[in-house]
């Protein structure tokens, strides 16, 4: 099923009611989901307030364990989590890695050595933000060795790389496309960021796909999807809007994407 939840977290309750029901089982059966955990996607925390000081590894915890199927996870200013809580999310749950392409840690205080630790973790990552963090070469290099799918990444204001990170992505990283670097005063030779995104082609890949707001695109078909997964899709989202409504268990609303 082409199921792309996306969960609508405002505020520090709804997250918690979300991260008590992900481990609830659905009211029905339908092929392989039976738990609400089964229909997330995208977990966008972008919106969420107070997500600097308030939601740290106990309200994460459960998300991250019973979430089987992400594909985006966006950590932005998630600040009250430490970065052995963050190397434990990943390393607890092997299954993320199995499935995440997009991740954004921009704006945390996870250290170097926990940001490599993870990102050895997730070999399927096509998009990786990391701006304003302790991100140094050490991570860049990292970066170039084990994420062979890399075609965009985000290092704005990162101080601590260098020219020596830049060249191990050129080297590293033939796939690589869009490589922001704003304000990194360590690399003195910003010929070479120009090269990797001139050198890449990134406005021919832009202009030749249909991509949505993540760089993501929309033209892949599945083989294995049948005529009738569009009205099953509703009828899943209708069954649970209204189960939900009358339960009041999720504490998230459900986006339909076509």
């Amino acid at each position: 099923l082409r199921l792309w939840d996306r969960p609508v977290l405002r505020t520090i309750e709804q997250f918690e009611r979300f991260s008590r029901t992900v481990g609830t089982a659905l009211p029905f059966e339908l092929r392989n989901y039976q738990r609400y955990g089964d229909l997330p996607r995208e977990l966008d925390l972008s919106m969420l307030a107070r997500r600097w000081d308030k939601l740290g590894y106990d309200l994460l915890a459960p998300v991250f364990k019973h979430c089987l199927r992400m594909y985006d996870i966006d950590m932005n200013l998630c600040q009250a989590l430490h970065s052995d809580q963050f190397e434990r999310l990943f390393a607890d749950n092997p299954h993320i890695g199995k499935s995440l392409g997009y991740l954004n840690i921009s704006e945390t205080f996870f250290s170097a050595t926990s940001i490599v630790s993870v990102l050895n973790m997730l070999p399927e990552l096509r998009y990786l933000l990391v701006s304003e963090t302790e991100t140094d070469d050490s991570v860049l290099e990292t970066i170039s060795q084990s994420l062979p799918n890399l075609i965009s990444l985000q290092i704005d204001r990162c101080e601590l790389v260098s020219d020596v990170g830049i060249k191990a992505l050129a080297d590293g990283c033939p796939d690589l496309k869009c490589l922001t670097a704003k304000e990194c005063w360590g690399i003195l030779d910003t010929e070479l960021v120009d090269k990797i995104n001139a050198g890449n082609g990134w406005e021919d890949l832009d202009d030749s796909q249909d991509y949505d707001s993540y760089g993501h695109s929309n033209s892949e078909d599945n083989e294995d999807e049948g005529e009738g997964e569009d009205d099953a899709n509703d009828f899943i989202l209708e069954y649970l809007e209204e189960f939900s409504m009358a339960s009041n268990l999720p504490g998230f609303h459900v986006q339909r994407n076509r």
